[in-house]
């Protein structure tokens, strides 16, 4: 009888500590969870981000199609002329109202608003005469569209992902363009 009254309370102490590491168990399974569903998060908006600066792109080269001269493009603004364009394209200023335009892109956040990008175009000068088909899209090369020379414009277009202005995802393409003028 004595050994039974002794033992009574190790079986209590072997319960705590098994309950004990499996609360451990359940908490490290959660944060695991947690950890993971914010990558799936911060990868679904790096995915984001890049289709709205591909979607600025397109929107891009659709400006430059239907383009007749180049006068609009100068020293300021977010049409440049060759060598304007801004310095550093990481630098907050480069995608300010002065250096950038803002775009709407027909892709929606989670509260049904359009998603929302920045875009410059500078002109990069002229195509070599060789063969520019290697080196830039040029709409409607190998027809025969006449004489000219073909202008080559810089598009630099930055997509935000869900997060918008407020620290999302960011992504920047840049993209060389040709139009014969």
């Amino acid at each position: 009888m004595n050994s039974w009254r002794s033992q009574q309370g190790a079986v209590l102490v072997v319960s705590l500590i098994v309950l004990l590491v499996l609360t451990m168990i359940g908490v490290s399974a959660a944060r695991s969870v947690l950890l993971e569903e914010k990558m799936t998060f911060a990868s679904r908006d790096a995915k984001v981000a890049l289709e709205v600066a591909e979607a600025l792109t397109r929107q891009g080269e659709q400006y430059i199609d239907s383009l007749s001269t180049t006068g609009d493009f100068g020293a300021s603004g977010w049409r440049r002329t060759q060598g304007d364009g801004p310095d550093n394209m990481l630098d907050a200023s480069t995608w300010n109202s002065e250096n950038s335009t803002e775009l709407e892109v027909d892709m929606l956040d989670g509260n049904g608003n359009k998603l929302k990008g920045r875009l410059y175009i500078e002109l990069a000068g002229n195509a070599d005469k060789e063969d520019p088909a290697n080196d830039i899209t040029v709409e409607g090369y190998g027809q025969t569209t006449g004489g000219g020379e073909i202008k080559v414009f810089r598009i630099v277009a930055l997509g935000r992902g869900y997060g918008g202005d407020d620290g999302g995802t960011e992504r920047i393409i840049i993209s060389h363009y040709g139009k014969r003028f």
